[in-house]
């Protein structure tokens, strides 16, 4: 089957023939409309991801929307490896898919998987936003951020606080709903954000990491919280402890998978049918899969919208 495969740690993948997966027990062989091309990629191809470095060769990609033997359209995350879904087929675990509501486009819905998921997990099963609740999204820009900004005001918040490097990202959160913006290489970032939300922040979604989140961190309020979801800024932080301590902050991480799959499941739905009533949106450009290498260098470059491949 035709598919992107690694063959090294240093280099993008290619695009190639190799051969298809076995069908087995407990093993859905899905045929793969769409796959997406996310950080997490990347990261698990450079050998460095906190798992370790995967024996080469291997075809990457973490999610994809397809359709099962049965005829179902299905959202599906963690292929089996040393599969994934950057191909036309990919083994994934019977019961983990999740079907894709009608009306919505395959590329669409795949943004609202891992990118997706990232954005509203965080802010409502593992931020616990409450209604009312001022939110900062660090790295508004990246699609996460973008649809962290949106999902907020639809889960209830009253003020969103967007922070975004360029100029064009900050005008780009503004659109989308931010009702302040700010620059996040700003030398004084605390004070910004304190003063765009009206003396500070009670819940932080962090796709930075690094400088800005220790800044972030200082413009808390009183049991602020801020949810580590992408260290783009930075592997590491030097956070103070005392003025954590001083407001009773919280720092907690959050990755998709500890999410329980009915609560991944409700979330992916809600999002697509924000989508199809217009509530909701978010750029996706389609690539073709023999374009992967040229793509990956892409999303290295943090392209600002959600890239999908299409075998």
């Amino acid at each position: 089957m035709k598919a992107a495969q690694v063959t090294s740690y240093e280099s993008p993948p290619e695009f190639t023939e190799v051969d298809g997966p076995a069908g087995s027990d407990g093993m859905d062989l899905v045929n793969v409309e769409v796959a997406g091309l996310n950080p997490i990629d990347l990261a698990i191809a450079s050998g460095k991801f906190d798992a370790g470095a995967p024996p080469l060769p291997y075809v990457p990609g973490r999610e994809g929307i397809g359709t099962t033997p049965d005829g179902r359209r299905i959202w599906f995350d963690g292929p089996a490896f040393p599969y994934g879904s950057m191909a036309e087929v990919a083994p994934v675990p019977s019961g983990t898919g999740i079907e894709v509501p009608e009306g919505i486009d395959s590329a669409d819905a795949l943004a609202f998987g891992i990118a997706g998921m990232a954005a509203w997990l965080s802010l409502e099963w593992r931020g616990g936003l409450q209604a009312g609740e001022t939110v900062l999204v660090l790295g508004a820009s990246g699609s996460v951020g973008q649809i962290a900004v949106q999902a907020a005001k639809l889960l209830g918040a009253g003020r969103v606080l967007g922070a975004a490097r360029s100029q064009s990202g900050r005008e780009l959160v503004k659109e989308l709903g931010a009702d302040e913006v700010v620059d996040t290489g700003d030398e004084d970032l605390t004070s910004r954000i304190q003063e765009a939300g009206g003396g500070g922040v009670d819940l932080i979604i962090d796709n930075l990491w690094g400088d800005p989140a220790a800044k972030a961190l200082l413009a808390m309020n009183v049991r602020g919280r801020l949810i580590q979801v992408g260290n783009s800024a930075g592997k590491e932080s030097t956070v103070k402890a005392g003025p954590l301590r001083g407001i009773a902050g919280s720092i907690m991480a959050h990755r998709n998978f500890h999410a329980p799959l009915e609560t991944q499941q409700a979330a992916f739905e809600r999002m697509c049918r924000h989508f199809i009533d217009g509530e909701l949106r978010i750029e996706v450009e389609t690539v073709a899969l023999e374009q992967v290498s040229e793509a990956w260098q892409r999303q290295a470059a943090s392209p600002g919208h959600k890239l999908v491949l299409r075998p």
